[in-house]
């Protein structure tokens, strides 16, 4: 039997990235999921650590105005949400206060200035594209901090097309041979669908059809691939069948994105990152830019329209192929693209010399090397940084400032309403 912990009333007064709720106990710091700033909450102690507290509600004293219902019934349960209990305004709202804090505390910047907020012109049906897990039987999200499978029949934040698929995937399921672990699925702007399906370990092999697949599934599925789970998180590919590539049509530029590529997940949002950043380039004159981890080209092609020159560097195999099909459709002879690690990238850029360099880094964000390698670049003027994790994004500013190179501002685009995730654009300059 487990083991009650003491309760005890606190008050919650902001939330943290990583979803929770700050409140305190005589000046001890307690962590509680689900809640919202102002809330009064009876809470029970479930782990005591050094400095802090983690605690869970047990009742509502006082519930806060921010608070909203959840459109999901999932909610609470389901991993995939953490912040539908809160109205969208106040979401972006505490985004924009959890961004200042982590550039002031971290970032060591006084006043940092976030110049511009965009929130999301819909704060559902906006995602392209989910991994959902599959256990016996089960076909959903992980629950949160556990790898126990809830099962579930729709999400709301999936495009409309596929946000109500699980019930058809479990039909697609009783025509495998073994069941997989994970259904990867996309959905285009022109709602083409490409669904990988990955299995772990020894499995039996798959004879199904794409027409059966799009028999059951009711989705105009272009290509479906049969994949085993990698050991460095990126399934391998094993058999494809049908057309492994769709199409993205942003403004005015069209990208083409393979299965095993990555496109921004946000389709209300990517023509606000394309827009913000290339803006930099379309402003100043540029000789030369830099893309690190530039995937498909989703940047350096609309900056590549405003510059002398342009290249691109990425670690992904599949997406580097799509980006130079992506520079040839979008008429752009002046953009050369790289697969390359990150340490081979930082020679490019080197031999390249680049006045304006764009990252785009996965959440661990850059490390000192790398900070150290581009501070050093000699024609160097600009850097804009784009992130999804404003606490990595803080320690970069602050490594880069010990480099000569200083945050002039930064703009928050909402890509994952309803979690705690932020992305953000930092424009960095190099002041000696």
């Amino acid at each position: 039997m487990k083991q009650r912990g003491k309760q005890f009333k606190i008050r919650i007064e902001k939330l943290v990235y990583g979803g929770k709720g700050l409140g305190r106990l005589n000046g001890r710091a307690v962590f509680v999921p689900q809640v919202a700033p102002g809330d009064v909450v009876i809470v029970e102690e479930t782990s005591r650590k050094s400095g802090y507290s983690e605690a869970e509600v047990v009742r509502y004293v006082e519930k806060s105005k921010y608070r909203t219902t959840p459109r999901c019934p999932y909610f609470g349960r389901c991993g995939g949400c953490d912040w539908q209990h809160i109205d969208y305004e106040s979401q972006v709202k505490f985004k924009r206060d959890i961004l200042e804090e982590n550039l002031q505390k971290i970032g060591k910047i006084k006043r940092p200035n976030i110049e511009e907020v965009i929130p999301s012109s819909s704060p559902w049906f906006y995602r392209n594209r989910a991994q959902l897990k599959v256990r016996n039987g089960k076909v959903g999200f992980f629950a949160k901090g556990s790898h126990n499978v809830v099962d579930i029949d729709r999400c709301y934040l999936l495009k409309e097309d596929i946000h109500d698929v699980m019930p058809r995937l479990k039909e697609l399921l009783r025509e495998l041979p073994s069941e997989p672990t994970d259904f990867h699925i996309y959905s285009s702007s022109k709602g083409e669908v490409l669904l990988k399906i990955v299995y772990s370990g020894r499995f039996k092999r798959v004879n199904l059809s794409l027409e059966r697949v799009k028999e059951i599934l009711r989705l105009n599925v272009v290509g479906f691939g049969i994949y085993k789970a990698g050991g460095d998180g990126y399934p391998e590919r094993v058999k494809f069948f049908g057309r492994d590539f769709t199409y993205e049509l942003i403004d005015k530029f069209k990208f083409r994105v393979s299965a095993d590529s990555f496109f921004q997940v946000n389709r209300f949002q990517v023509g606000n990152l394309i827009s913000r950043v290339s803006r930099v380039a379309m402003e100043q004159q540029y000789m030369l830019a830099g893309d690190l981890y530039c995937g498909v080209g989703t940047l350096t092609i609309p900056v590549g329209r405003y510059v002398h020159r342009a290249f691109g560097v990425e670690a992904n195999f599949s997406a580097v192929s799509d980006a130079l099909y992506n520079k040839d459709i979008n008429g752009l002879r002046n953009i050369t693209f790289y697969c390359r690690q990150t340490e081979e990238a930082l020679n490019i850029v080197k031999d390249y010399n680049p006045d304006l360099i764009i990252v785009d880094p996965p959440r661990s964000g850059l490390n000192q090397r790398v900070v150290r390698e581009l501070s050093h670049v000699p024609r160097l003027r600009k850097i804009v940084y784009v992130s999804c994790n404003p606490s990595t994004l803080a320690r970069d500013i602050a490594l880069f400032h010990q480099f000569g190179i200083d945050m002039e501002k930064v703009k928050l685009i909402d890509m994952f309403p309803q979690t705690y995730h932020i992305e953000a654009i930092a424009y960095l300059r190099k002041v000696r």
